[in-house]
């Protein structure tokens, strides 16, 4: 696991490096978040120290992207600034005096499940985009078959127009339903 932390003081950078490194957690301190940070690493901290104007908007774009896990170090309870993120799986705050302990279980734990998370979102977007599918091809035979061809000669002619034409099934389906192909 590789962690990126979001370069403020030396003081906490060095306290939270020390933390990752004691648990074997690969902890690099940069200068900027840009875009590669996002596939170079599993997590990044940032700080109450971190000097980046509008911060809590910035959190929120990182993490409604779903793609890195944001840790979040303060050194006070107030969370006003930051409700949008505060029941998001991919935020994390964390009260300074308990980095020693939280930051491991939270790495650990976040990582190992949000991957997982991830996955089943990604299944059930495709599991949607089939049923979506299959609908839509239900209606297409249906329109086929009151044209007058039997459900076999419906499913057979969209998958000949799609062969055909060069198309995906979705899109003959679509035509279909648009009423844009002629039997």
């Amino acid at each position: 696991m590789r962690v990126a932390i979001l370069k403020g003081s030396g003081y906490l950078d060095g306290r939270i490096s020390r933390v990752l490194a004691n648990n074997n957690i690969n902890g690099d301190v940069v200068d900027k978040v840009t875009r590669s940070t996002f596939n170079e690493y599993d997590a990044i901290v940032f700080t109450y120290q971190n000097q980046i104007p509008n911060l809590p908007k910035v959190l929120e774009q990182i993490v409604l992207e779903r793609r890195i896990q944001v840790l979040y170090i303060t050194n006070t309870l107030s969370i006003g600034q930051f409700y949008n993120l505060f029941d998001d799986l991919f935020f994390n705050y964390i009260k300074e005096e308990n980095i020693d302990f939280l930051i491991p279980r939270i790495l650990d734990i976040s990582t190992k499940y949000l991957r997982r998370i991830i996955y089943l979102e990604e299944e059930s977007k495709k599991a949607k985009e089939d049923l979506t599918l299959l609908k839509n091809t239900n209606n297409a035979k249906r329109i086929l078959i009151n044209k007058g061809l039997s459900e076999d000669e419906s499913h057979r002619f969209i998958i000949d127009k799609a062969m055909s034409m060069r198309k995906s099934k979705k899109a003959i389906v679509n035509l279909i339903i648009e009423n844009k192909i002629d039997i």
